[in-house]
């Protein structure tokens, strides 16, 4: 007997779905905890102002995954909570090797802001092309 995988759709494609700014708040609340080297990263609630200030939409606006993953990374760059958390506790940080066994100690750690915008263009453009695809 063999097993099928249901198809995922190809979500990093050009056609619009509509969204809230709502959805995209709680997408990045949720992956900036989640690449955290700490529980909560500094400042979340006031990270989440700061970006629900910078980020200029409608309540509910109609996007493509690649616009709304270079919106999100502009409005980062207005938001000096998030900034922060592109750098590590210890300003001395240099190239090192890490493995899944061995991580770095939470103060030389950082969030990447590159991946954090895309995981929450991703995470939102799943969501409501999944939605789309069972309506």
């Amino acid at each position: 007997m063999t097993k099928t995988i249901q198809e995922m759709p190809d979500i990093w494609d050009d056609q619009k779905f509509t969204t809230s700014r709502k959805t995209v708040l709680g997408a990045l609340a949720n992956w900036a905890v989640q690449q955290s080297p700490y529980l909560v990263p500094d400042n979340l609630a006031d990270a989440l102002r700061e970006f629900d200030s910078a980020f200029h939409s409608d309540e509910i606006f109609s996007t493509d995954c690649d616009w709304l993953k270079a919106n999100i990374r502009l409005a980062f760059m207005s938001c000096p909570h998030i900034e922060a958390w592109n750098n590590s506790k210890k300003g001395d940080v240099q190239i090192a090797f890490y493995s899944r066994y061995d991580k770095p100690q939470p103060d030389y750690d950082f969030i990447d802001l590159d991946a954090l915008a895309r995981n929450v263009a991703h995470s939102c453009t799943l969501a409501e092309k999944y939605n789309q695809l069972h309506d």
